[in-house]
């Protein structure tokens, strides 16, 4: 007989055992740890259809009509579709769409959509299924760079339908056309409207579908939005003329006795017809879908690896890998694979091999965080996606805000994307054509562009010449908030022309970062809208949003001088400044309250780090902490708001890992504790680098103050971190604590650079 205590002995070795294995199972990373459905909740708007690192097709569900495409909570999924941006804040793409049914061929959206169940629905990067439950088929999706895969498999004892109502985008149909070329084949292209605006042009998408199984019969349909359309068997071609008509066609096959499954290849491209036939061809052809799915999973395995973390809990890395998998959607390839693409002159150009070109950039949101990050970790696609910018300006005589496909929509404020240029080349990227760039961003900042083009340039540059402000009986559009993101624009031209070795140009751009001192009133120290006699608009209410901002209030952009945070902290005094910071973020889960942080919207992402720079940082560690647990959830809604095709991802990544750039050009990460207990950041060319690690004291979730921080085993009292210190590659330590130590990283010496403190 075991005596009771040898029992008590066994059970805790084998216990001890269960603990080593427990701690040997590696925890999730990369892929594995994704939740594509994080973030598609009502209020928020990403996809969860699968596309390869900034590919060109995001194959994705579609449960509205207009809009954005996929909601988490919307019952019904109309269909699926071939492009998606990735978050933006205005209905957008939803082009090429189809819908499989069985039974007789239906045409209205109300007579397709079908039901479905989250239980019966599943994703990872690369791949989706669902279960279209009135008519029982199961929908399986996958892709290439520039094609998609759907894999249907219908019930049996029914007819099957593929619909391609071409009508049916999220945003605004202008023209279409659908030809069923064989038994087995089908072309046709979408024009659509650029998002945010009536006003915005157009562009035009070609695709090219393949089937597996010959069609049995065939149709069209014609109509108007909202009536029945006439259903025409037999007819294979049909043009869609006007945007009010509701167009469509349709292939079958009978009913079987068996489930059958129909695979179907759909290439697109923005040239032309036989560019969207290459693509397929060069990408899908003769390759099986669980091939294809394997390879995308590979991809993004590959892509997600480049930062590895260890520790925190399981909803940590999967909101962790899950913002650095929606980091890496946007930009988005618009070459084709023949290295074809349609430039802004709207002409055919082809790219130098191994260079492709991108498209869609949220300009004003990106430039922040997710351009740097891309720096950090994908320097080659930014080296390539900055060639882009320069070809957009050679090509279309403009450096556009938030230029889509190859349309120009003048979105937003600022010169976001001479932000984003700077911030590669000053940062090691010099894959660039910089020799041609310099002038089209210099044009940006100090010209206005003439009249009748399809771009705007900085708003009231010829005031800023004039005044040396933007006057708000002028330019009513935020005014203020204008000549803020100016500034940024204006500084990071000034460190870019020491690099470069312009001197004058340095000079010049030091003194316009400036000028938005001029919207500072010294006596209520705060920013506020200007008329052009010089004089303060009456009536400011600072907590009201609008009143001379964009998106916020002049209580959320008071803290808005991120190149030049000395100065600002200077004029407003620091401990008036610290007090108003403390009171600005007395609640973090506002949406759009004009008088708190706003974690929503990027009108001040930077705020929680400028304690950093006000000498009081462990204020910064306990609030991005805060930030992130009330705000970046393991949800569905579990982003604060429009991810803005990576941005509110890639400040999640950059806070998690423990640092951020409050001013992107400036080569300095201000530092905050890590959620992980080691970061290990694996760096590529052109980087000297092979790691950069990044290691916390046990239980980081619970210890959330620094109390040391040591850089290559040396001490450090400073607040930040120069990006070549990560670049050349090494190691950044941490001590943490549940208590803070108010004394690191506190003195002036510690503090981040500021522009000031760097004249010419």
């Amino acid at each position: 007989m075991i005596s009771k205590k040898r029992i008590i002995l066994l059970s805790s070795i084998l216990a001890g055992w269960a603990g080593l294995a427990l701690a040997a199972r590696p925890s999730p990373r990369g892929p594995a740890a994704v939740d594509v459905f994080l973030g598609t909740g009502d209020r928020i708007n990403l996809f969860p259809g699968p596309s390869r690192p900034f590919g060109m097709v995001q194959l994705s569900p579609d449960t509205e009509s207009h809009g954005y495409g996929y909601h988490y909570q919307q019952p019904q999924i109309q269909g699926f579709s071939l492009n998606h941006m990735s978050g933006p804040g205005c209905a957008n793409e939803g082009d090429v769409f189809f819908s499989p049914t069985t039974g007789p061929v239906r045409t209205q959206v109300e007579d397709f959509e079908s039901p479905y169940s989250h239980n019966r629905e599943s994703a990872q990067p690369g791949f989706y299924q669902v279960q279209l439950r009135r008519w029982g088929i199961q929908v399986e999706l996958t892709d290439t760079d520039r094609s998609g895969v759907a894999r249907l498999t219908y019930p049996a004892g029914q007819p099957a339908n593929f619909l391609i109502p071409i009508s049916h985008t999220l945003n605004y149909t202008r023209a279409a056309q659908v030809r069923i070329l064989n038994s087995s084949e089908i072309a046709g292209f979408v024009e659509d409207r650029a998002f945010c605006g009536r006003n915005k042009p157009f562009y035009r998408v070609y695709f090219f579908m393949r089937f597996s199984r010959p069609f049995a019969s065939v149709g069209v349909w014609q109509g108007s939005r909202g009536q029945s359309a006439k259903v025409l068997p037999g007819v294979r071609q049909v043009a869609q003329t006007r945007h009010d008509a509701w167009d469509g066609a349709y292939v079958r096959w009978p009913a079987a006795r068996h489930p059958r499954t129909v695979t179907v290849k759909i290439g697109i491209s923005y040239v032309d017809q036989a560019g969207a036939r290459n693509n397929l061809n060069v990408e899908a052809r003769g390759k099986r879908f669980a091939a294809l799915r394997r390879a995308a999973y590979r991809q993004w395995n590959r892509a997600l690896h480049v930062i590895q973390v260890s520790g925190g809990t399981v909803a940590d890395r999967r909101i962790f890998y899950t913002a650095l998998y929606h980091t890496l959607l946007m930009p988005s390839l618009f070459s084709d694979a023949d290295g074809r693409y349609r430039g802004f002159d709207d002409q055919v150009h082809r790219t130098a091999p191994g260079h492709p070109v991108y498209a869609n950039y949220s300009g004003w949101d990106i430039y922040r965080s997710q351009i740097p990050l891309l720096a950090l970790i994908a320097p080659k696609q930014l080296a390539d996606m900055s060639q882009s910018i320069v070809l957009m300006y050679q090509q279309g005589g403009w450096i556009d805000r938030w230029p889509q496909i190859n349309r120009y929509t003048n979105v937003m404020a600022g010169s976001p994307l001479t932000t984003a240029m700077a911030t590669a080349w000053l940062d090691g990227i010099h894959g660039f054509d910089m020799k041609s760039a310099w002038p089209g961003m210099v044009k940006d900042a100090t010209q206005a562009p003439p009249p009748h083009r399809p771009y705007q340039g900085e708003a009231g540059i010829r005031w800023i010449h004039r005044l040396h402000y933007v006057p708000d009986d002028k330019i009513r559009y935020g005014s203020v908030s204008q000549l803020q993101e100016d500034a940024i624009a204006y500084g990071s031209l000034y460190r870019l022309a020491l690099v470069l070795d312009h001197p004058h140009a340095a000079r010049q751009f030091y003194r316009r970062a400036l000028y938005v001192r001029n919207l500072f009133d010294s006596q209520d120290h705060m920013f506020r809208p200007r008329l052009s006699n010089g004089q303060w608009r009456p009536n400011f209410n600072p907590a009201q949003p609008g009143h001379g901002f964009i998106e916020g209030s002049g209580w959320q952009y008071q803290w808005f001088d991120p190149e030049d945070m000395a100065w600002l902290i200077g004029a407003v005094g620091r401990q008036r400044f610290n007090r108003r910071l403390d009171a600005f973020f007395a609640q973090t889960d506002i949406q759009r309250h004009g008088r708190y942080y706003n974690p929503g919207n990027e009108t001040d992402l930077e705020a929680p780090y400028e304690y950093d720079f006000s000498g009081q940082p462990w204020k910064t560690q306990a609030l991005v902490r805060r930030v992130l647990s009330q705000n970046f959830r393991d949800a569905p809604d579990g982003s604060p708001g429009n991810d803005d095709c990576g941005e509110m991802a890639s400040w999640a990544v950059f806070s998690m890992m423990g640092f951020y750039s409050v001013d992107p050009a400036s080569l300095a990460y201000e530092l905050t504790s890590p959620v992980f207990s080691k970061i290990v950041i694996h760096l590529h060319a052109p980087y000297p680098g092979k790691t950069f690690t990044i290691q916390a004291s046990p239980n980081p979730g619970s210890h959330g103050y620094i109390q040391s921080a040591r850089l290559n085993g040396k001490a450090s009292s400073r607040d930040w971190i120069n990006v070549h210190a990560i670049t050349r590659g090494g190691r950044l330590q941490f001590v943490l604590s549940a208590m803070p130590n108010r004394s690191w990283g506190a003195a002036a010496a510690d503090a981040p650079p500021s522009l000031s403190q760097r004249q010419p």
